[in-house]
């Protein structure tokens, strides 16, 4: 079962991108994607973030398990771009998750 706001890679053709699901279409067949990262040789290369849309048969959900480290890069762009509800949304799980 995938959610607004799931992480996931999405295929494009022979591209995969790491996205995040914005909506969903009014049929349920396709998502509307924020592609942030093209994946090229197993990693990723961040990009201007990008509306796509892609059929739900070609989207998987990301394992969403973040080492603490990630949580701390994720929470210090919380505080860059004053994001305090995404900063005490990391910091909650991130309580959780240790």
């Amino acid at each position: 079962m995938m959610n607004i706001g799931d992480w996931v890679l999405a295929a494009s053709g022979q591209d995969r991108y790491i996205s995040y699901i914005d909506h969903f279409s009014e049929d349920t067949i396709a998502a509307y994607v924020i592609k942030v990262a093209r994946i090229i040789d197993g990693e990723p290369e961040w990009m201007e973030p990008t509306l796509a849309i892609v059929s739900l048969r070609s989207i998987s959900v990301m394992n969403n398990t973040l080492a603490k480290e990630d949580y701390q890069a994720m929470i210090d762009l919380a505080i860059m771009t004053a994001d305090k509800e995404w900063f005490f949304e990391l910091r909650e799980r991130m309580m959780r998750d240790a």
